[in-house]
């Protein structure tokens, strides 16, 4: 497959055009070039300069495409984010379409959920059950947490109208291989606020970023699978030392009659449904090294 990475210049970009370069030819879209230092696997694949806001630039990136991992957007509240991120994505879908395009994976956030540090309210999420699965409703409030889950109705409609494959990836913090080898928990005392249910949610969980890639190539290229899905993406564990269950009865007790199921370190999210329909496993996790004297 010819297969479009947009948001090319970016970090998760390295790791998905890894995953998917050994087997498919791969071109990248960003507004921002490829640094001319680059010294990874970036600087031998085709780039092309090109905004998602503007159609003729979407046009141009799409133009002979079979597959699209959508990166893409603006990763965090601002002024902007709600605009670029939903404009671009229509337009992204739009061109798509276009040009028959039939396979999307697209990366969306747990933040669509609602559940994020961006949250208006720091408490009232309507929670239904732990591990949160794909079938709570959301409850999105801020401008980013809006805008992925505006871009995952904008997959579901093109998928609806003319058939284009979208699965919806929910990531989390995406952690590089440096990061696991530095990594040390603060103190919980240390938690910046340890009363806002959204930040919480988002500060305790990670996915390794070869992980997080392999659920893109694993979406683009499965056969006989849902054709619309939504799918959590993350590590099965906290990145915190202390039981889980200790964690929700501290921080979270309004929280604890949903929390008989968690057990040791377990996380808030199920990728139950992933792994069942895609095969997607996640290889790396925090080493118990790393959590060592962490904590209190």
């Amino acid at each position: 497959m010819r297969v479009l990475i947009t948001g090319g210049a970016g970090k998760l970009a390295l790791h998905v055009a890894e995953a998917l370069c050994t087997s498919h030819e791969v071109v990248l879209m960003d507004r921002r070039p490829v640094p001319d230092d680059c010294a990874d696997v970036r600087r031998d694949l085709p780039f092309i300069l090109g905004d998602l806001i503007n159609k003729d630039d979407c046009r141009r990136a799409t133009e002979g495409v079979d597959a699209i991992a959508h990166l893409g957007a603006i990763p965090g509240a601002s002024a902007d984010t709600f605009a670029v991120n939903t404009v671009g994505t229509w337009n992204l879908y739009e061109a798509a379409q276009q040009h028959g395009v039939k396979r999307v994976a697209l990366a969306s956030s747990i933040n669509a959920l609602g559940l994020g540090p961006y949250r208006i309210a720091e408490k009232g999420f309507p929670l239904q059950k732990l591990p949160i699965d794909e079938e709570q409703p959301a409850d999105p409030q801020d401008n980013y947490a809006l805008s992925k889950y505006v871009n995952e109705l904008t997959a579901r409609a093109f998928h609806s109208a003319y058939g284009i494959r979208t699965h919806c990836l929910r990531l989390c913090a995406i952690w590089r291989p440096a990061f696991f080898e530095t990594y040390r928990p603060r103190p919980l005392d240390q938690l910046k606020r340890p009363h806002h249910e959204g930040y919480l949610m988002g500060a305790w969980h990670y996915v390794h970023s070869a992980d997080a890639a392999e659920a893109f190539r694993l979406s683009l290229e499965a056969e006989h699978v849902p054709e619309y899905a939504i799918y959590y993406v993350m590590a099965p564990d906290t990145i915190r030392p202390e039981p889980t269950h200790e964690l929700i009865a501290r921080f979270l007790p309004q929280w604890l009659p949903l929390a008989e199921r968690i057990e040791g370190r377990q996380g808030f999210y199920s990728t139950s449904r992933i792994e069942r329909e895609l095969g997607w496993q996640p290889r790396h996790l925090l080493d118990g090294s790393a959590l060592a004297g962490g904590g209190e």
